[in-house]
């Protein structure tokens, strides 16, 4: 009956081992790049579709994974989508205050609908109207013209979608001719600083030196184990004929 509640037991413990280890993983650190020059854009699945939009300079997206030589699965305040390798910086940071723009609500005029895609086209109208409601400033994005003097449409962010409205149906036409205001470590960091980081980019070395380890954790968990089974389980030792006669004469 010991060996019983033993033997449960251990499995109790083995089936805790095994449901701690996605627990380790998921506390690991987000990792970000910093979007260091003009013109960096995010795309939606593919390159060879439309961009969604500009990423604001000096602000970071979180890397999600990287999915080959190319390109980036990352995220931008809730908006996922790919970026370009050769377009962003080399090296990923941990722990980024505030890594995103979010200082910035879009006025849009009364009677604006916002819409898909940057298009006038009654298909891509989404038929939300736009005046009244709280729009989150993405980045630009050059569309369709129509008949205004300008085809920079802005892409905003609203229910935790990414919609388009043209910036002369905005009273944010200050935004085309000047750029939002940098990030805070742009400021505050300086060259030495720069140079001094520890953050550097994410390699595969990095990721399977984490499973070693992982593993060696988990042999050594299952070698006490294993002695207990053992132990446990050991065949009983027969007693010689000398020892059983002596136990005869006791009795007697």
């Amino acid at each position: 009956m010991k060996r019983i509640i033993l033997c449960f037991l251990l499995i109790c413990f083995l089936m805790t081992c095994f449901t701690f280890n996605p627990v380790m993983a998921s506390a690991e650190e987000e990792v970000y790049l910093l979007i260091d020059r003009d013109n960096v854009y995010l795309y939606a699945d593919s390159y060879k579709k439309p961009p969604l939009f500009i990423l604001p300079t000096t602000y970071y997206v979180k890397v999600i994974e990287s999915l080959d030589e190319y390109y980036y699965l990352v995220e931008y305040n809730g908006i996922q989508g790919l970026v370009k390798s050769s377009e962003v910086s080399s090296k990923t940071e941990t722990n980024v205050h505030d890594p995103y723009y979010t200082s910035l609500n879009i006025s849009a005029h009364i009677s604006t609908h916002l819409y898909k895609r940057p298009s006038f086209a009654d298909a891509e109208d989404s038929g939300i109207v736009a005046y009244g409601l709280s729009l989150t400033y993405l980045g630009k994005i050059s569309g369709e013209k129509g008949t205004y003097g300008t085809s920079t449409w802005f892409a905003v962010l609203y229910s935790g979608s990414i919609y388009y409205i043209h910036s002369a149906m905005t009273e944010n036409l200050d935004l085309l001719e000047k750029s939002i205001s940098p990030h805070p470590n742009s400021l505050s960091s300086t060259p030495s600083e720069e140079s001094s980081k520890t953050s550097e980019k994410k390699d595969p070395d990095s990721s399977s030196s984490v499973d070693i380890v992982r593993i060696l954790l988990i042999v050594g968990m299952f070698v006490p184990i294993v002695i207990i089974l053992v132990v446990l389980f050991r065949p009983k030792r027969k007693r010689s004929r000398r020892e059983s006669r002596e136990e005869e004469e006791d009795d007697y």
